[in-house]
């Protein structure tokens, strides 16, 4: 074989992968809504019938612009749901039903649902670690070019009649090129009711890590992109006209952009104490009301 002519040829773009790349939540959420209509299949499925696009990668340019302005109370919703993750329990009633009374649909037979992402990041333990952060952020500090710097979400134990079936599989995070960037493998993204919010909350915890890392280890690291890796992403017929008030809003009235996080020291107290001390944690609750 000769080796020189074969790297000659051009790799083959894959056509059933979509890019779908803007700088910020809002931008992101409407060219979804777009491809999903414009493209979309129909599908019926547990959470009803829906337009579904497959392979479509969700790219956050800049991860700090991760409020969704373009509907009403979005931005209240997002920051109790940041509380609730920030708590961690598993219990819908001391969590995400705070946020919105859909997740105590979901519940098991002892008040629990699984999709309290903030459990599996910030308390759920690891073998010699803190939590799964803790292992990212070791892991890391260790290697600049680790492939295993992965927080697990979607897991084992998942595997039963739940009704509440995690739809993200895991966050990978790693280094390149001196930036940090952020991939979470999505099985299945809601743009209305997922995407806006599950994007905020991803892109925080990488701006956290990538705040962690520049303050211990790597002082010229770069805050890079937030990739959220959908394999199935749909528009609810449930949820359709919402789609479309959306697509009619240009530009929101007013453009929220949270603080920008430092000393992550203080961060996670606040995080792991339910305190709000901090200026992120304190607009946090702030906004929740």
């Amino acid at each position: 074989m000769n080796i020189s002519s074969e790297i000659e040829k051009p790799i083959q773009e894959n056509k059933n992968i979509i890019n779908i790349r803007e700088d910020s939540v809002d931008r992101l959420v409407r060219s979804s809504i777009l491809n999903i209509i414009n493209n979309g299949s129909r599908v019926r499925v547990r959470a009803g019938d829906a337009l579904q696009c497959y392979g479509v990668n969700y790219i956050l340019e800049n991860p700090r612009n991760r409020v969704h302005s373009l509907r009403p109370e979005a931005l209240k919703y997002l920051c109790n749901e940041f509380i609730a993750y920030f708590k961690g329990s598993l219990n819908a009633e001391e969590g995400l039903a705070k946020a919105s009374k859909f997740w105590s649909t979901l519940v098991d037979n002892d008040g629990n649902i699984n999709s309290n992402y903030g459990y599996y990041v910030f308390h759920e333990k690891v073998h010699g670690y803190h939590s799964q952060l803790d292992w990212v952020i070791k892991t890391l500090e260790k290697n600049s070019d680790s492939r295993r710097a992965i927080i697990n979400i979607n897991q084992n134990y998942h595997k039963s009649d739940t009704k509440d079936f995690p739809c993200t599989v895991a966050i990978m995070f790693y280094i390149k090129n001196e930036k940090l960037f952020c991939e979470v493998s999505s099985r299945s993204t809601d743009v209305i009711t997922g995407l806006p919010y599950d994007m905020g909350f991803f892109s925080f915890v990488h701006e956290l890590v990538y705040c962690i890392l520049k303050e211990k280890n790597y002082p010229d690291i770069i805050l890079g992109e937030t990739i959220m890796k959908t394999t199935f992403t749909q528009i609810y017929d449930k949820t359709f006209n919402k789609a479309v008030d959306i697509l009619k809003i240009r530009e929101p009235d007013i453009n929220y952009i949270m603080p920008v996080l430092t000393d992550h020291v203080s961060l996670l107290h606040d995080i792991y104490n339910e305190e709000s001390k901090t200026n992120f944690v304190k607009w946090v609750y702030e906004h929740a009301k």
